[in-house]
């Protein structure tokens, strides 16, 4: 699958910022769980895994605390994140996985190493402006 990257609005010196985003869903892990409405996720070769705004996780009825507790690090420094199993639809189907979820996440969420990458072939073409992903094993 092949997409045009995202194209944000210009900084202060007039240049725009670019992202591979994909839409997605997640539900809890259990038979036919609701899922959520699609949202945007950012595909992020620099995070360690997937990683999604506390408000979704307590949308879908997580008692975010209640999960498996994780000090973060990242360019902005470290926070709080917790970890539950959580069902992610993308394309090719869907993935059970370990996210973490997290208080302040500018974005719905990142698609990490661990949980995406570890499905699909990867492939950034900046100067294209293109993303390619390519689900690897069974759905």
């Amino acid at each position: 699958m092949k997409f045009a990257y995202k194209v944000f609005p210009k900084d202060k010196y007039g240049t725009p910022a670019y992202s591979a985003m994909l839409n997605v869903h997640l539900a809890l892990t259990v038979p036919n769980a609701p899922r959520t409405k699609r949202f945007e996720a950012i595909i992020d070769s620099g995070a360690s895994r997937c990683m999604f705004h506390a408000d979704i996780g307590r949308y879908l009825g997580l008692d975010l605390q209640k999960g498996d507790y994780e000090r973060t690090q990242g360019i902005a420094g470290s926070s709080d994140a917790w970890i539950h199993p959580v069902r992610l639809y993308v394309p090719g189907g869907p993935i059970d996985i370990q996210a973490a979820f997290k208080e302040g996440l500018p974005i719905g969420g990142l698609l990490g190493m661990n949980g995406f990458f570890d499905h699909f072939l990867v492939n950034f073409c900046y100067p294209l402006l293109a993303c390619e992903i390519e689900r690897i094993g069974q759905a």
